[in-house]
């Protein structure tokens, strides 16, 4: 059994708490690094101070969802200056927080324009972060959970890492996502061998429900075993669902500890 270092995504772990308390908790709870879908509501000095008092690094935040229906903005031609907005702000305050990864949401878009709009935003958040070490992810997010998302399947996220071809810009794979979008685990670890060296982070739940980790089907470990013996290094983000109260449901870490 090999090593983890886990990271709590308080988009779903430990809501049961203002964000600046959740972050304390999840390092109670034995976490190595927090990351936060939408931290805009709480103060980025407020945020830098409560993960240095814990000696937990907030791992990556998101742009903004934008209006209600449209689950980021990056790839939506009518909305560039909106989405240039979301990335500025998520921009100040990686820069605050010291935060290692923003994902920038593309949005729901059928357009045609929406794979140029998305790179040329892209483009620009690599400007704005152009003397930090700030790097930028992209996550394929499934059809089923989130119907049009423009980030939708493995070639379209190849394709844009290849357009924009910068070893800043990297991918997002998160689990259940991924077994969703390929059918099985054998095909999301051949997903994996084919995107790995462009996946920066990774993310984890119970399929199909996303909910604890330890009611899948298969082993979490020994697939992330898997993983690190392909190469990859980075943490394991848990992306899950609590069928209760957070802290009642993290006995799946026993499973990760050696």
């Amino acid at each position: 059994m090999k090593s983890y270092s886990l990271s709590a995504n308080l988009g779903y772990l430990f809501t049961e708490y203002e964000l600046i308390e959740a972050i304390v908790r999840s390092s109670e709870a034995g976490f190595q690094a927090v990351e936060c879908q939408r931290p805009y509501a709480c103060s980025p000095h407020d945020l830098r101070r409560v993960c240095e008092d814990e000696a937990i690094p907030m791992l990556a935040i998101n742009t903004s969802k934008g209006e209600q229906g449209q689950f980021g903005l990056s790839a939506l031609h009518d909305a560039i200056p909106q989405a240039k907005q979301a990335i500025d702000r998520a921009v100040e305050y990686a820069k605050e927080i010291n935060v290692q990864y923003i994902h920038i949401m593309s949005g729901i878009t059928s357009d045609s324009s929406a794979f140029d709009t998305l790179c040329q935003n892209i483009d620009y958040a690599l400007e704005k972060l152009e003397d930090t070490d700030v790097k930028i992810i992209i996550e394929p997010i499934n059809s089923y959970s989130v119907p049009g998302y423009f980030m939708s399947s493995v070639q379209r996220a190849r394709d844009v890492i290849e357009k924009i071809n910068s070893d800043r810009v990297g991918i997002m794979f998160d689990c259940f996502h991924m077994l969703h979008i390929t059918g099985s685990k054998e095909a999301l670890f051949k997903a994996f061998k084919y995107l790995k060296r462009d996946i920066f982070h990774i993310q984890f739940a119970s399929f199909p429900d996303r909910n604890e980790p330890n009611k899948n089907a298969f082993s979490y470990p020994l697939l992330f075993n898997s993983f690190k013996e392909e190469g990859y290094s980075g943490y394991f983000g848990a992306e899950y669902q609590p069928t209760g109260h957070t802290e009642d449901t993290l006995e799946w870490m026993r499973d990760f500890q050696v």
